[in-house]
């Protein structure tokens, strides 16, 4: 259906209102079926997902590959948050269950180990990039504007650096645009808004759209408990929706679907927690909220001004689409009355709540807004729309062809960078170390770095095999009644003097593991901004270097510059 065909609120039929300020378009009608963009997006994933060979979060493999691991294979190193029941073992469960296939198919042992989780989170990455595509059409109805949403997602430096990554915020985000699709977002008179070219919803199809989406928001939170605030949002505009038309039917069903729904994902995430890893039934969402915000041990690993999704959050996430975004939501709220006016004011409405919401938490990170990124790209694209093109001719024109070779190359310089360059030498080291133990080569290894500098046992894993024993300077948080004011973890206590440390602790068990002692291991991993400090202690107890791997040529964190540094026991 043409975007000057606006339903009304009252009828089925479709009356003459100009949208905005674009010219008529052309039939809204793609070349490539969903199909084919789909499957091409897979492929597209899939070699983005391959290309990684940087670090980013921890997260992604110790509260993910990590998890999925010990359930599958019966050891891996769990952090303090699953000691505390803070979160579900659902997202972990997804991993253990690949590796559990390729573990049948005698498949864990090379590469293909290692790749098939990132792959397999290519998967919900491609999914993130058709559903921001097919969403731009259901809040345009411009098949223009859905071609360069989708251009924009797969072009998106974030994207390409982020989507692949096995991080719950990853997956969050995909399932978030999805289940946005499905979710029937009323008028302020109660109408409900349509998808592209389909009829106004009729009540079964409503309920059917709010199952579905709901059924994928359960999951969301379910993984990031944080993710109901965009569902309360919507949730409660909804209602209020259905209450000022006076549909209370319609107030109920959503509600009961609400319950059950939600509740059926709680019970049976409950009794997966309880199945897969925790020895008795727990609720992973409270325990979450009650230890990170009643407690605060969030803070524990940083806070950051009110301000800081706005001075650095957004533009990281949006990159060289700031200008874009900005002025397609300016061009979409000067407008009154326009084609789907209701549904964009709500979906900005949503990513400026969220926005706010987010930002009044003290601890904050780029990924956690990763899930409006999805949502803001089709006004990015309808500002290329309005600026650049045109009903014919747009392909001769080179004002739009040197915009997009300027965000191409823009988004691919940052692309490479952070995915193939910042932050390698972590992942490098342990591609060798797991070619030196399965030639034997290593007994032990220990790693003097700040916690989790390096995925853990997912990553040098060996079919059949030993696993070796590790240990790392850990960073537990002041749990309990600890006081926060005086605590240490074992981290600061061995950056304050690193040599008078090991020397204390030599001979000892580190409390990361229980057999090696920090003296014995046979590798010892370090960043080169430690060496000229603990090289005395290296040399006196018989370490010699014996590989180096360039890591980053700048980094926030001074106890993580330099290359990475390995000394083996001569």
């Amino acid at each position: 259906m043409p975007p000057y065909l606006v339903a009304s609120s009252t009828s089925s039929r479709y009356s003459l209102r100009p949208t905005h300020s674009h010219p008529m378009p052309p039939k809204e009608t793609s070349r490539w079926s969903k199909t084919s963009i789909l499957a091409s997006l897979l492929v597209y994933r899939a070699v983005n997902a391959c290309l990684v060979k940087t670090y980013f979060s921890p997260d992604e493999y110790w509260q993910a590959l990590e998890v999925g691991h010990r359930i599958t294979f019966g050891y891996g190193y769990l952090t303090w948050e699953w000691d505390v029941g803070l979160r579900s073992v659902l997202h972990p469960a997804f991993f253990a269950a690949l590796y559990k296939v390729l573990a049948m198919l005698g498949l864990d042992g090379g590469s293909v180990f290692i790749y098939a989780p990132r792959v397999l989170q290519a998967v919900f990455a491609a999914l993130g990039d058709f559903y921001a595509y097919r969403f731009a059409l259901r809040l345009f109805e411009n098949q223009l504007v859905a071609n360069w949403t989708l251009f924009l997602s797969v072009a998106s430096w974030w994207n390409f650096f982020c989507s692949t990554r096995t991080l719950a915020n990853s997956t969050e985000a995909s399932l978030t645009i999805m289940a946005l699709y499905y979710w029937p977002f009323t008028t302020p008179s109660g109408a409900h808004t349509r998808s592209f070219g389909d009829k106004v919803l009729g009540t079964s199809s409503r309920q059917t759209s709010v199952t579905l989406s709901l059924a994928i928001a359960s999951l969301t939170c379910i993984f990031r408990p944080t993710a109901a605030i965009l569902w309360l949002f919507l949730g409660a505009s909804l209602v209020l929706g259905y209450i000022r038309s006076g549909m209370f039917a319609s107030v109920a069903s959503t509600l009961i679907s609400t319950v059950l729904i939600g509740g059926v994902a709680i019970l049976g995430s409950a009794v997966l927690d309880s199945t897969l890893l925790y020895d008795h039934w727990i609720l992973t969402p409270l325990n979450f909220v009650r230890v990170n915000v009643l407690e605060g041990i969030s803070l524990f690993y940083g806070s950051s001004p009110w301000h800081w999704y706005l001075s650095q959050g957004l533009p990281i996430l949006f990159g060289i689409y700031i200008p874009l975004v900005l002025f397609g939501i300016w061009q979409t709220c000067k407008v009154t009355g326009g084609l789907n006016q209701g549904l964009k004011s709500q979906v900005l409405g949503l990513c400026l709540w969220a926005l706010v919401v987010y930002s009044s938490l003290q601890h904050k990170e780029w990924r956690f807004l990763y899930p409006i990124l999805y949502p803001l790209l089709p006004f990015g694209a309808d500002a290329l729309y309005t600026w650049f093109l045109s009903p014919k001719g747009w392909q001769k024109s080179r004002a739009a062809w040197t915009v997009v070779l300027v965000l191409v190359t823009v988004n691919g310089v940052m692309a490479w960078y952070t995915a193939l360059v910042h932050q390698r030498g972590v992942i490098d080291v342990m591609d060798w170390l797991r070619e030196e133990m399965r030639a034997e080569k290593v007994r032990s290894v220990g790693m003097l770095m700040p916690c989790h500098s390096t995925p853990w046992y997912s990553s040098v894993h060996l079919k059949d095999a030993k696993p070796v024993d590790m240990w790392f300077l850990t960073c537990e948080p002041p749990l309990g009644n600890t006081d926060a004011s005086r605590y240490e973890d074992e981290s600061d206590i061995f950056y304050k003097d690193p040599e008078a440390f090991m020397i204390s602790r030599s001979g000892k068990v580190p409390e990361s593991r229980n057999k090696s002692t920090y003296g014995d291991a046979s590798h010892l991993l370090l960043f080169d901004t430690l060496v000229p400090t603990l090289k005395p202690w290296l040399t006196f107890s018989g370490y010699e270097e014996c590989a180096r791997f360039f890591n980053s040529h700048f980094h926030e964190d001074s106890r993580r510059r330099g290359d990475v540094v390995v000394y083996c026991k001569v």
